[in-house]
């Protein structure tokens, strides 16, 4: 739960309206939209590191949350520095924690039986949702009473001190042993020979490429556009994760009986279908589609975060898992970088055609969101053709 109030109270609509305050173009909120991707970039590095996989993870905890406070001395640079020095100190940190994720998950995956990882990550994904939503309500209310930028220096500050004290609690959580071997130059490439998971990587660039086109730019939207304080995106978010605490364990539990792909292309689907034109239909004075919207992304976001990896650990083979994992959150990072990038160009486009330089970027993200969906869909159709042929040679 610390960890969580650290990566909301640093990332999302703390920093967004941090940057804005600064004076971030839309390029820059594109950017800043996917850093937590952009850290991914660093996450193969986990396959050649040896040892407690516990200790590598605190050490780069400290390191990388420690460096973002360095965001707090930006307003005192010159102004046309205080942009580019706050996207230099977050990408440091992130990609310095980059690894955390390969490391992280396979500690995971050795600790929860698999028969019971859909539940298990959907009810911690519902209640950690809940505590980052509460933590972003309590900073957009500090925001708002404190003042700009008294309140953004405040919240980030706060997220350094809790950010590393949540590693003395990690400290003490069990870690089974594991030996770790470093691939070879030939083992590196052997995933990519799995025409499944081959497949796979190709939805999650598309898809995620997909929300970083649009992503970076709903919260700026709710704020710029549609006119709401920091204090009604807060509420929009414990709205948001209210609901995720109770569809994000139900369709955990769906996906331990029906399968994780399934589970996947439902949520993918609402993601694509229903989220976009509920932001786009808001407005000043007109809310109603926003916090629609709010429940939508439970909905959503309660099987996509869960089944999203889940596909990964049930792909790989337990010895090589780390392998798997790496390959995954290295597509997943490059998707996403090249998602924002067109995002940034979008947004930086001066069309008449739109109310806001926001509304562009995310109805195109809605497009390839669906060409997303439609891909995977067709995957799952050809995997399942795959394994019926397999099955059926088996028994004669």
């Amino acid at each position: 739960m610390l960890g969580i109030l650290f990566f909301n109270w640093s990332t999302g609509m703390v920093m967004i309206g941090y940057a804005l305050w600064l004076g971030a173009p839309p390029a820059a909120l594109a950017i800043l939209g996917v850093l937590p991707m952009i850290g991914q970039l660093a996450a193969p590095l986990a396959l050649f590191f040896h040892g407690s996989r516990k200790r590598l993870i605190v050490r780069l905890f400290i390191l990388g949350r420690g460096m973002l406070g360095l965001v707090l001395l930006l307003p005192w640079l010159p102004e046309p520095l205080r942009v580019p020095g706050l996207l230099l100190v977050a990408i440091s940190a992130l990609l310095t924690m980059g690894p955390v994720s390969v490391l992280w998950t396979s500690w995971m995956a050795d600790l929860v039986p698999e028969k019971e990882r859909g539940r298990y990550f959907g009810l911690r994904n519902g209640v950690l949702g809940l505590m980052g939503t509460l933590s972003n309500l309590a900073a957009g209310g500090l925001i708002d009473s404190v003042g700009r930028p008294e309140g953004f220096l405040l919240v980030l500050g706060l997220a350094v001190v809790v950010g590393i004290s949540s590693t003395f609690i990690l400290r003490r959580q069990f870690e089974p042993p594991s030996a770790s071997i470093a691939p070879s130059r030939a083992e590196l490439w052997q995933p990519l020979a799995d025409r499944k998971f081959r497949g796979y990587l190709g939805f999650v660039a598309l898809f995620m490429g997909a929300m970083s086109v649009g992503g970076p730019f709903v919260f700026p939207l709710f704020l710029d556009y549609a006119q709401m304080t920091f204090t009604q995106v807060g509420l929009w978010t414990l709205i948001a994760a209210s609901c995720g605490l109770v569809l994000g364990p139900l369709l955990g539990r769906l996906a331990d009986r029906i399968g994780h792909w399934q589970v996947l292309l439902f949520s993918s689907g609402v993601a694509a279908l229903v989220l976009p034109p509920l932001w786009l239909a808001g407005g000043p004075g007109q809310l109603q589609t926003i916090w629609l919207a709010a429940v939508g992304d439970a909905l959503a976001w309660g099987g996509i975060g869960t089944a999203l990896t889940n596909v990964v650990l049930h792909s790989a083979p337990p010895e090589k898992r780390s392998l798997y994992l790496a390959w995954y959150w290295m597509t997943f990072a490059v998707g996403s970088v090249l998602g924002a990038l067109l995002g940034g160009i979008l947004g930086s486009l001066q069309l008449q055609l739109f109310p806001t330089a926001y509304h562009l970027p995310i109805a195109a993200s809605m497009l390839v969101r669906v060409v997303a969906v439609v891909y995977l869909w067709q995957r799952i159709k050809r995997n399942n053709k795959r394994s019926a042929l397999t099955v059926a040679s088996a028994e004669h």
